[in-house]
Order: C-alpha cells, then sequence, then structure tokens
C-alpha cells in the first residue's frame, strides 16, 4: 500500500487502532480512513467528517469553511466508498439535474489522484487484482 507520507500512515493506522476486530479489516473502514488521511485538513478535521461511535458520515461538512478544494475531493471519495454517497446541490436537486461533484474528472482532477486510486483498491480489492485468466486473454 502506497501512502502519501509518514502522517498519512500513521494516521491510518491510528484510525484503524480505533475500532474492534473485524472491523479493521472491513475495506469500508480501510479506504475510508485512508482516504482521509491523504489529506491534512482532513486528517485534523476526522471527528467533524465522521461520527466514529456511531458510525456516520457527517455529510453537512461539506459546506463548512474549513473545506478547500482538494480537502472537498478527499471527503467526497471518502463518502462515496463509505456508502456510495452522492450529494447533490439544493439547486440541482430543485431543477432534476445530477450534481457534478461526484464525477470522475471533479474528483480525481488533482495530484492526490494515486492515493485515491489506492483507496480504491482497498475498497475493491476482489475488482482491482488482475485475475491470471484475465492476462492471458
Amino acid at each position: 500500500m502506497n501512502f502519501k507520507d509518514k502522517k498519512h500512515k500513521e494516521f491510518y493506522e491510528m484510525m484503524l487502532n480505533q475500532i474492534e476486530e473485524p472491523k479493521k479489516s472491513d475495506a469500508y473502514y480501510r479506504s475510508f480512513f485512508y482516504t482521509l488521511g491523504i489529506c491534512p485538513i482532513t486528517r485534523k478535521r476526522v471527528n467533524e467528517i465522521f461520527d466514529l461511535p456511531r458510525e456516520e458520515i457527517r455529510i453537512d461538512c461539506l459546506n463548512k469553511n474549513w473545506q478547500t478544494g482538494k480537502s472537498k475531493k478527499v471527503t467526497q471519495l471518502a463518502f462515496n466508498l463509505w456508502n456510495d454517497y452522492k450529494y447533490e446541490k439544493n439547486e440541482d436537486t430543485e431543477k432534476n439535474k445530477i450534481s457534478t461533484d461526484y464525477t470522475v474528472s471533479n474528483i480525481f482532477g488533482c495530484t492526490y489522484a494515486p492515493y485515491f486510486y489506492e483507496a480504491i483498491k482497498l475498497r475493491f480489492p476482489e475488482y482491482t487484482k488482475l485475475n491470471e485468466e484475465e492476462e492471458d486473454m
């Protein structure tokens, strides 16, 4: 597993140590905490993003003043990996339009993209490993 830096790895390990087995090996938790650990802002604000005792994302954090372009992308991907959450802005909902906040180009269009892919591999290991039969095709 590739980490952005030492603080990213330390955060990931710290968050996993706060949960009990078998959740430590659960793909949802691993990908979620890996993703939030990429960005210093989301590491610092993890308690505003996720209610660990209740195991719930805090959707309202997406509109907080502390969110930057990159931290919002990290938060959006983490939410999506956690439960496929698709945040829709009020104006988009009223116009019966799907929000573009969760498009691949919007989220992956930043320097964190290699780490985002690592998070996806954690969440979907059964789909991101090459199968020997498929390699022969």
